[in-house]
């Protein structure tokens, strides 16, 4: 097709004509001066490399936004956390450990539709992922679509990946089904959780005395209930509502200063995830 363009379009004279035209002096001279200059150029080029700057500029500044993301969420502060993963999903969507922690953030702050979206979007990107299948089984719990609940608990289990996740797995499907009414099938998840971290002292523990004084409080056994209520609240959690309701549990059981103790770390839990 080129024989088809004007005369005056088409270069009458190309590069290499023109350089060997020249003296022999000249070419020798312009082949040294371009050695010279190619190499000062690799040089400065090495020492002063922009692109590896400005990515490894990026990457602190990364790095630094997703620690403090991570800070507000166990500060309780959900709304500014979720605000530094939305920013970072923006520029990074790619990456499934954004969404588990905005998911965490959100269900943490009650946004259960919002946290499923997330924990949907993370099992896109990793479809074998403990947090994922741990995460939406609470979010769905949450939102009382628990046979999706209960799929995703079972799943979870089979992919925990250490005690501490199966007895995290036990706790969440041990809640599940006190919401569901399956006590029985409840309270057995629950003392395996327990079985798993003998002697606990983390927050799951506390859970899992919680429900199981929960599947012995809708069975009318007070005493039993409280014992393990007692045990929750002497290993402490962040959750308000397990407060609000063994406060009311001793108020009935007339222990009025471990209810008044109850009722005020409720309202503690309840306004910092306000404020958050």
């Amino acid at each position: 097709m080129y024989d088809k363009y004007p005369r005056y379009d088409v270069p009458q004279s190309n590069l290499m004509q023109r350089f060997f035209a020249q003296s022999w002096r000249a070419i020798l001279l312009e082949i040294a001066l371009t050695i010279v200059l190619t190499t000062a150029a690799g040089y400065a080029f090495d020492f002063f490399d922009p692109m590896d700057g400005d990515s490894a500029a990026t990457a602190d500044a990364t790095a630094s936004q997703v620690e403090r993301a991570k800070a507000l969420v166990s500060q309780g502060q959900y709304t500014a956390s979720r605000q530094h993963w939305d920013a970072l999903i923006a520029a990074q969507p790619e990456v499934a450990s954004h969404y588990t922690w905005r998911a965490y953030a959100n269900m943490l702050a009650g946004e259960y539709a919002a946290a499923r979206r997330d924990y949907r979007r993370l099992l896109q990107l990793k479809p074998a992922s403990y947090d994922g299948h741990n995460g939406i089984c609470w979010a769905y719990g949450e939102l009382g679509h628990f046979p999706s609940a209960l799929g995703h608990c079972d799943i979870a289990l089979a992919l925990a990946g250490s005690p501490f996740e199966r007895a995290l797995t036990q706790e969440n499907r041990c809640w599940l089904r006190v919401e569901m009414g399956d006590y029985s099938a409840a309270a057995a998840d629950c003392q395996a959780a327990l079985d798993i971290l003998p002697a606990c002292a983390h927050e799951v523990c506390a859970l899992a005395h919680y429900n199981l004084g929960r599947i012995w409080l809708a069975q009318d056994q007070l005493d039993r209930a409280a014992r393990h209520f007692h045990l929750a609240v002497y290993i402490g959690s962040a959750y308000p509502d397990m407060y609000l309701e063994i406060g009311e549990v001793y108020a009935t059981l007339g222990y009025r200063e471990a209810a008044r103790s109850s009722f005020e770390r409720f309202s503690e839990l309840s306004a910092a995830g306000a404020r958050g």
